[in-house]
């Protein structure tokens, strides 16, 4: 008897075993899966409305042109914006003018606006010619499409902006160096 009474224990300790791990694996998975879901990424803010406010000849060499570009950045979300990087292409007039990046820090406040002063340094004989007619007829303005990738604090993947407008160009005196 007592041997059954030993066997009937040791099967009815492996049930509760039994059961008391698939409980507790089921219960840890179930917490897992409330703590991934509550540490996931933040859904993606709409993308800041970027426009060019002005772009700046700076210095006009053989090799390499060099502009100076002032962005203004306007956040239309209801949270503030942590900017860590951006990168940009700008064209000018239909034609390529060129890339450039940032990782200047900038924090951009719930519906607020901030205005970036960037420099783009372009290595191209092919612009020399728009350059020579604007040294001889520079235009005040000039249309532009502005392309570019941010990447924003805690959001994994960056957002994608593209804008047209019209913006002023300037020549600072003595960037042709003639």
């Amino acid at each position: 008897m007592c041997a059954k009474s030993t066997l009937t224990n040791h099967t009815h300790d492996s049930r509760v075993r039994r059961r008391w791990h698939v409980m507790s694996t089921a219960l840890l998975a179930s917490l897992l899966t409330v703590l991934l879901q509550g540490c996931g990424a933040p859904a993606a803010p709409q993308p800041p409305q970027l426009s060019l406010e002005r772009v700046e000849l700076v210095s006009l060499g053989v090799r390499e042109q060099r502009f100076a570009l002032r962005l203004q950045v306007e956040n239309p979300n209801a949270i503030p914006l942590p900017l860590e990087q951006l990168g940009y292409r700008l064209s000018l007039d239909n034609t390529l003018l060129g890339r450039g990046s940032s990782d200047r820090s900038l924090r951009i406040a719930a519906g607020g606006r901030e205005t970036l002063e960037l420099e783009l340094t372009v290595d191209s004989i092919g612009l020399l010619g728009q350059l020579s007619e604007w040294s001889r007829s520079p235009p005040d303005r000039v249309s532009y499409l502005l392309e570019a990738e941010m990447q924003l604090g805690p959001w994994p993947r960056p957002l994608q902006i593209s804008h047209e407008g019209q913006a002023d160009l300037r020549i600072r005196t003595g960037a042709f160096g003639f």
